[in-house]
C-alpha cells in the first residue's frame, strides 16, 4: 500500500526544503504517529534500493504531546510503536552496520522528577553503544549528543554551545576495531489500543457516577483546551494538560501527585501557555 498524503511540510530555508520528504506530516495531533512512519518508510526502502540513504535523517514523530483524538495512554502507545517501527526498520536493513539513532525529547517536560527539573529522556540505539556494564553517571545534555552527531558525520560545531561539548564518548564501546552487536531489534507490538478513546469508549457509563461526572468534564475541557491547537505545538497551558492527563490515565480516582483530592476542570481556566507539555 502506498501512503500518500496532499499535506505539503515546507521550510523557509531553501537549503532545507532541497531534502525534505515533502508529503510527511507537519505537526498535528489528529495525524497517528503510524501514519507518519508509514510515509517515512516507503522513502527509506527507496533509498534503499537506490543505495541513496541520506547520511543524517531528521525525524519528528510528536504523539507524545497528547492532545489529538484518543487517550493520552493510546497516544503515547502510538507513540512508542512508531519509534520502536522505525528501529526495527533500520536495524533490519542493510545500512545497520554504519548506523546510530539518537531519540531525544525537546525539553523537561515542564516538571520535576525525585532528583531535579531539568532532566529529559534521551537513547542511542547502535551496534556500538555499550549495552552491558555499569550504570554511566556522566552528565550529558542535548548539546553533546548534537555534537556527538557532528564528530560521527565529521562536521563542524555549528557555534559556541556544541564547541565546547564534550561528545558521548563514554556511551560507545571502545576497541579497535570496536567490539560491536549488529543484532537486529524486533519492535514489540502495543498493548494500549492507539485508536482507545477515538469512539465512545472514553466515556464509561457503568462507572461510579461521580467519576463518570469528572470524566466528561474533563473530556470536555480537553476539547476546549485543544481547539485550533492540534497543529501548534506546545500552545496550551501545561499545567491543564498534566492533570488531564494524570487523571485520563488513572481513571479520575487518583488525586494528581503533591494533591489531596481529583479536581474538576473549572480550577483550570489559565488560557495562557506557560511552557511545553509532551
Amino acid at each position: 500500500m502506498v501512503r500518500k498524503n496532499t499535506v505539503q511540510t515546507g521550510s523557509s530555508v531553501p537549503a532545507v526544503y532541497q531534502h525534505l520528504i515533502k508529503n510527511f506530516p507537519k505537526f498535528d495531533l489528529g495525524i497517528p504517529d503510524q501514519f507518519r512512519v508509514d510515509v517515512w518508510v516507503q522513502d527509506f526502502n527507496n533509498d534503499l534500493a537506490n543505495n541513496t540513504v541520506p547520511t543524517l535523517t531528521v525525524m519528528w514523530v510528536m504523539d507524545d504531546h497528547t492532545g489529538g483524538p484518543p487517550t493520552p495512554d493510546a497516544e503515547q502507545a502510538d507513540n512508542d510503536l512508531a519509534i520502536g517501527r522505525i528501529i526495527d526498520y533500520v536495524s533490519h536493513s542493510k545500512v545497520w552496520s554504519t548506523s546510530a539513532i539518537f531519540i531525544e525529547e525537546d525539553d523537561a517536560q515542564n516538571g520535576v522528577d525525585h532528583i531535579d527539573g531539568h532532566r529529559s529522556p534521551g537513547y542511542i540505539v547502535s551496534p556500538y553503544v555499550v549495552q552491558n556494564g555499569p550504570t554511566d553517571h556522566t552528565y550529558y545534555t542535548q548539546v553533546n549528543m548534537t555534537r556527538t552527531i557532528e564528530k560521527i558525520l565529521g562536521l563542524p560545531p555549528m557555534n559556541q554551545f556544541d564547541l565546547v561539548a564534550s561528545p558521548m564518548r563514554t556511551a560507545f564501546v571502545k576497541g579497535d576495531p570496536p567490539v560491536a552487536n549488529f543484532k537486529p531489534w524486533t519492535h514489540v507490538p502495543n498493548q494500549v489500543p492507539v485508536d482507545d478513546g477515538v469512539s465512545a469508549t472514553a466515556s464509561n457509563r457503568s462507572e461510579n457516577p461521580a467519576v463518570h461526572a469528572l470524566r466528561v468534564a474533563w473530556l470536555q475541557k480537553k476539547a476546549k483546551v485543544f481547539a485550533g491547537k492540534l497543529t501548534k505545538p506546545d500552545s496550551e497551558d501545561p499545567d491543564t494538560v498534566n492533570h488531564f492527563n494524570w487523571y485520563m490515565s488513572t481513571g479520575f480516582t487518583k488525586p494528581y501527585p503533591g494533591e489531596k483530592t481529583v479536581r474538576p476542570p473549572s480550577d483550570f481556566n489559565n488560557p495562557a501557555p506557560a511552557g511545553d507539555v509532551d
